[in-house]
């Protein structure tokens, strides 16, 4: 029979069967391949959220404490949080462990070694754990280890003393304050100082101890490219209650000393057996424990024994001013961080005390004028010292006659071109704010005073001296009328003197917290034969530490306290000037994501967290979309000077920058007659976006 060709039933059958369990192998694979891809995916976000966490505490804002939305490098703990993303939720879990080098055995340890200095551990290691459920409903999860640390990544070698000398310092942008709350110096060297405004803290309930005030006094250099940060020192003065106590190893007060770049620090003092002091209650600052205990002088004579080298048979007061030979005194003390711990210094030395107006310390011929006058009063100090004083265990030189300021300017040659020739004012009725600064100097080791010459330029950058705002500390008051008119002086003008109280908000310094050095014209101080007279309103600030900390410690620091006149003339015929309208430009950049610090424009909600002070005569015109510039808008009087501060309370996980956080605006008429003028710039930035620190805005 002929054979036949094609397919039977059963090569069908059997073809159908091969296919099937073909087609099945392949779904089979395919959706392992899909399931491997999604486990694929969730593994990269979880590496990717374990790495952001990482390097989100490297991003920290300062060292030791920070205020929200800031972080600190000390507060780095461990914690756990839970994230959404692409419809999955992963679970991240961070311990930290605290970690110090140990130059004995140059390896990293979990405990603090013998002798360790600084507040803070030399690294913090950060072990990552992210965990999430697997396409098959099981747990998976990936861990990190990260570390974070205050300094660069060093070498053993560069670690045992710290960074390797050879090596180029880092350079710090720094941003200089603006008058008139700061006054920058130049101290001849091609540096500036300037000091900035005074924070009070007060944690005692009965006002008479219990205060800690913090500033920073900076010294810079400035440049085309920006300032640069030299030397910073962070200072705290507090005022404390005290118990006598056991002689105890104590420290002396710390000195000054010139750096290799002939730039003025301080070194710590020395150890000494002598009597000490404990705390006396509580509600105490954290300094108290310090300044009870070390505040008390050496033996043996030499200058470095003495906290007050002009008073050195100090004696301790209680209260109520009486001497306390033992048992309980009031006291207050002055230090400066130094290897990350507050140290003692020597007493605060007023010199002079200043009272002018903010509009006249805004003006920048009135600044320049004030930094001469500054510098006059420095070199006048420190030539008596070398001339007259020539220090000893018993001092008893008479300080030197320095002219008031308003009594300085009456001679031509020391007004600046285009300045003031008095801080008198004449006013209609009203108000305005007064500012007092007071010139401190420090009582110099013979020694190393005789390594400064006054006839040098640049000896300015040796000597320890500040110019401090102390409107919020001094003691304001109305001198008593002379006889010229009738009545008593607050009938013409009050001046506010409210008590020292917590600064929370350094924008709104003058009206946030307590009102100090505020001036009320009242009424008119024309006499009775309508000649207009002046009332006289007073600052008086303590000597020594009672003055910074605005408390009284002592006899002495009362007795002798320095006190400056400002004469006021109310004319109620004088006509306010007219106002003029300010607008510019407020600009800002964030991250393009957390992987790319590139910078792009803000969304436009990072805005409602922006203020702008004064908020009475200014405020923000926020945009209506993204890619969009905000607007501030502020009027003050015509020929005035305006100073505007901004302040961001942050979003979420990302901290702002402005550049700059304060505008000062010369309100001058426009050529062309019209009401509104041309105001600076100034860009809000992501902290995150690269070089943050050095962007600036565009007009």
């Amino acid at each position: 029979m002929k054979r036949q060709k094609g397919f039977g039933l059963f090569e069908i059958l059997v073809t159908l069967v091969v296919l099937g369990v073909g087609v099945v192998g392949l779904v089979m694979l395919s959706k392992s391949a899909l399931t491997a891809s999604q486990d694929g995916r969730r593994y990269e976000v979880a590496m990717r959220l374990a790495e952001s966490k990482i390097e989100e505490f490297r991003n920290f804002n300062s060292l030791v404490t920070a205020t929200a939305p800031l972080t600190a490098y000390s507060a780095i703990t461990s914690g756990n949080a839970t994230k959404s993303q692409s419809g999955d939720s992963y679970t991240l879990a961070w311990t930290v462990t605290n970690q110090y080098w140990n130059g004995a055995t140059s390896a990293w340890q979990n405990t603090a070694p013998a002798g360790y200095l600084l507040n803070y551990p030399g690294r913090k290691q950060i072990n990552t754990t992210v965990s999430w459920t697997n396409s098959e409903g099981v747990t998976a999860s990936v861990a990190l280890t990260g570390y974070a640390s205050p300094t660069e990544s060093l070498t053993a070698e560069q670690l045992n003393g710290g960074l390797d000398t050879a090596r180029a310092g880092p350079k710090i942008n720094y941003t200089p304050g603006v008058a008139p709350d700061v006054i920058s110096i130049d101290l001849g060297n091609g540096s500036r100082q300037e000091t900035s405004k005074p924070s009070p803290t007060v944690v005692a309930k009965n006002n008479t101890v219990g205060k800690e005030v913090q500033f920073e006094t900076m010294t810079y250099q400035p440049a085309n490219q920006g300032n640069t940060q030299q030397i910073q020192q962070d200072i705290s003065s507090v005022s404390c209650a005290c118990t006598y106590g056991s002689t105890l190893s104590a420290s002396l007060p710390g000195q000054a000393y010139s750096t290799s770049s002939n730039q003025l620090y301080w070194k710590v003092g020395a150890q000494q057996s002598k009597q000490t002091g404990t705390v006396s209650g509580n509600n105490q600052p954290a300094l108290c424990t310090s300044c009870c205990k070390d505040h008390f002088d050496g033996s043996g004579g030499s200058f470095t024994s003495y906290y007050a080298p002009l008073n050195t048979s100090r004696q301790r007061y209680n209260s109520a001013l009486s001497v306390a030979a033992s048992g309980t005194y009031v006291d207050a003390c002055r230090f400066v961080r130094l290897d990350g711990y507050y140290r003692p210094l020597p007493d605060w030395n007023l010199v002079q005390v200043i009272v002018t107006t903010s509009d006249f310390l805004a003006k920048a011929a009135n600044q320049v004028s004030y930094q001469n006058y500054i510098q006059y009063v420095v070199k006048t100090y420190i030539d008596w010292q070398k001339q007259t004083l020539n220090w000893t265990s018993t001092p008893t030189a008479t300080p030197p006659t320095i002219t008031e300021f308003a009594d300085w300017l009456a001679t031509p040659s020391n007004v600046a071109t285009g300045g003031d020739a008095t801080t008198d004012i004449t006013v209609n009725t009203g108000t305005r704010q007064l500012i007092a600064r007071g010139i401190y100097v420090d009582i110099l080791d013979p020694v190393y005073l005789a390594g400064i010459d006054t006839s040098v330029t640049g000896y300015l950058a040796k000597v320890p001296f500040q110019d401090i705002n102390l409107t919020m500390l001094a003691e304001w008051s109305m001198t008593p009328l002379n006889g010229q008119l009738t009545g008593a002086a607050t009938d013409y003008a009050t001046v506010s003197n409210e008590p020292v109280d917590t600064i929370v908000d350094l924008n709104n310094y003058y009206f946030g917290s307590y009102s100090r050095g505020y001036l009320a014209a009242k009424k008119s101080t024309k006499d009775s034969s309508q000649v207009l007279q002046s009332v006289k309103v007073k600052a008086t600030v303590y000597q020594g530490n009672s003055g910074v900390t605005a408390t009284l410690i002592s006899l002495p620091d009362r007795d002798l306290a320095l006190s400056t006149e400002l004469a006021v003339k109310v004319d109620s015929t004088v006509v306010a000037q007219p106002m003029l309208t300010v607008t510019g430009r407020v600009q800002c950049l964030e991250q393009t994501s957390n992987k790319n610090p590139a910078p792009k424009a803000c969304n436009k909600d990072y805005f409602k967290n922006l203020i702008i002070y004064p908020s009475s005569s200014c405020h923000i015109d926020e945009p209506a979309s993204t890619n969009q510039v905000g607007i501030y808008v502020c009027t003050a009087e015509q020929n005035s000077t305006l100073v505007v501060s901004f302040s961001h309370s942050g979003s979420g996980n990302i901290n702002f920058l402005l550049r700059p956080s304060t505008l000062s605006i010369p309100m001058t008429p426009p050529a062309d007659g019209s009401q509104v003028i041309s105001g600076p710039c100034t860009l809000l930035v992501d902290n995150g976006v690269t070089n943050a620190a050095n962007l600036t805005c565009s007009p």
